[in-house]
């Protein structure tokens, strides 16, 4: 139940809506002051994140007295449609973000972002040039995630989830020059990420997500380190603080880009077990890009599933009789009060009408259920 919500006085006999939420990013306002790889992605047709990441120190430079008043109305802008629509654990949007990995990355020490180094990524989905590590990877200065988490609650009549990237999907998006120990490295990382959402916790925030859709490509990784590490991130959280992990199965470079190289959904099968056992509440995963075997959710005996049930690489506006039947059928699966909907993933890629447009069609489908 979302915190500051009261059913509503209805018959026994009816059923509460399901509960919505987002996942992260959301089309930017256009007077924001740092553009993303969506941006880009929207523009060109694909996405080039070495241009938003050498681009975005400049874009971070000008006019810097009037960013924050840009950020607040970016983030109150994408919070209204979000709640306009029906969900109620929305996201900022990651509006203050140029990509949601490197701008975790940018408050520690440890990483280079002047000189990029040249990779190929994502099981050869695609390549580009990515900042580095050239150092042990530490805390630099005070929390970012409290701040940008107070200026977005204070504008939100709903409670705000905040999302981190988890440390085997930062690893995964950039360039280790220093460790070459993919444990100690993932645990480093951990202990950055687990300091930021401390400090959530001290300013307020009730629910606190971190991503890692590397675990749908590297389940190996995952299995060894990386769910060690997801812990590692949620050390100290009370049990008064929802706990999330977002698992995708990959972006496209594009909308409607339908040969792209996604992760096989079969690893949610292989990491069900753990992901089941691990210290944390909430799992999210896609649904309606890879249409899972619903057995899946079975598996699942222990977590809230949050469950994919928009494409967020699609220009097709789905149905909310689709969606109904979906649900539905995964309801035959899992109990109630342990189903969550959500998009697939962030919405950054769509045009900002077409992401309103289908997240009314899925919390209006979240209400007939």
């Amino acid at each position: 139940m979302v915190e500051g919500f009261k059913k509503p006085s209805i018959g026994k006999t009816m059923k509460w809506p399901l509960e919505t939420t987002t996942l992260g990013a959301f089309p930017k306002p256009n007077y924001v002051p740092v553009r993303d790889w969506f941006d880009l992605a929207r523009k060109t047709g694909g996405m080039n994140t070495a241009e938003t990441t050498r681009q975005y120190s400049t874009d971070i430079g000008k006019n810097k007295n009037k960013h924050e008043k840009l950020f607040i109305r970016a983030a109150k802008e994408v919070l209204d449609i979000q709640i306009r629509a029906g969900i109620l654990i929305p996201t900022d949007g990651e509006v203050r973000r140029e990509n949601y990995i490197h701008y975790h990355c940018r408050h520690l020490a440890g990483f280079d972002f002047n000189k990029l180094e040249h990779r190929v990524l994502r099981d050869g989905a695609y390549e580009t040039d990515l900042p580095a590590i050239r150092g042990k990877v530490l805390t630099s200065g005070k929390s970012y995630s409290a701040h940008d988490y107070l200026a977005s609650q204070a504008v939100s009549s709903q409670p705000v989830k905040f999302t981190l990237p988890g440390p085997l999907t930062i690893m995964d998006t950039t360039a280790d020059c220093f460790y070459d120990d993919r444990p100690k490295l993932n645990a480093d990382l951990a202990d950055t990420i687990n300091k930021e959402v401390l400090a959530l916790v001290d300013a307020g925030c009730k629910y606190i997500q971190v991503d890692e859709p590397l675990f749908a490509r590297a389940v190996k990784d995952a299995l060894d380190f990386g769910m060690e590490g997801l812990e590692r991130c949620f050390h100290g959280v009370p049990k008064s603080v929802t706990r999330i992990v977002h698992m995708c199965c990959g972006y496209p470079d594009h909308l409607d880009d339908h040969d792209y190289k996604k992760a096989n959904p079969s690893s949610y099968h292989d990491l069900s077990k753990s992901i089941d056992e691990a210290d944390f509440d909430q799992v999210s995963i896609e649904d309606k890009h890879c249409c899972n075997d619903l057995n899946l959710l079975e598996k699942f005996q222990h977590k809230t599933v949050i469950f994919g049930s928009l494409a967020i690489a699609s220009s097709r506006l789905e149905t909310a009789e689709e969606v109904v039947e979906r649900l539905k059928a995964a309801l035959n699966h899992i109990d109630r009060d342990r189903l969550v909907v959500a998009p697939d993933c962030g919405l950054g890629l769509l045009p900002t009408q077409l992401a309103e447009d289908k997240l009314r069609v899925m919390c209006k489908a979240a209400a007939f259920i």
